[in-house]
């Protein structure tokens, strides 16, 4: 069987198609990624006395906390800016509560979300890679509270 034109034109597109995945997603000039900034860890801090859960700064997941906890762990990873001044949306979901005797819930998983801001100077840079700030600290004050900051180490956010 010969190919038709039509069918080649149809291959030709599906090829084109293909390459063009191979090149990689579009920079768009929103895109966080595209100022070349080295991307940093994300830890959560709660001082609160309930659990949090699915914890994101904008788009990106910065992991759970157990209440009065954090700085154990990091999630990967929040973007370099070129520009830290800029306005995030921090948001995170309060775990349910049970009676422990009962299980009847007490207290019903509350979705909140705050607009926080960076500190204005950015990360902190230093020629030591151990006093270089690589982590982002997301620190919930109280139920309604989230502030954002740096450390050079995950352990060093529990102490923000």
């Amino acid at each position: 069987m010969k190919p038709t034109s039509s069918r080649l034109t149809s291959l030709a597109a599906c090829a084109l198609t293909a390459l063009s995945a191979c090149a990689g997603p579009a920079r768009l000039p929103d895109d966080p990624f595209a100022s070349g900034g080295s991307a940093m860890a994300m830890v959560p801090i709660n001082h609160t006395d309930r659990y949090a859960m699915n914890i994101f700064v904008d788009k990106y997941w910065a992991g759970d906390v157990t209440r009065h906890a954090g700085g154990g762990a990091a999630a990967c990873c929040y973007p370099g800016l070129a520009d830290w001044s800029q306005p995030v949306t921090v948001a995170w979901i309060w775990g349910s509560e049970e009676d422990p005797k009962t299980e009847a819930v007490t207290k019903a998983a509350e979705k909140h979300s705050v607009t926080a801001h960076f500190p204005t100077s950015g990360p902190h840079s230093d020629s030591d890679p151990n006093r270089d700030d690589a982590y982002v600290c997301v620190i919930l004050r109280d139920l309604n509270t989230a502030e954002l900051a740096f450390s050079p180490s995950a352990s060093g956010c529990a102490d923000k």
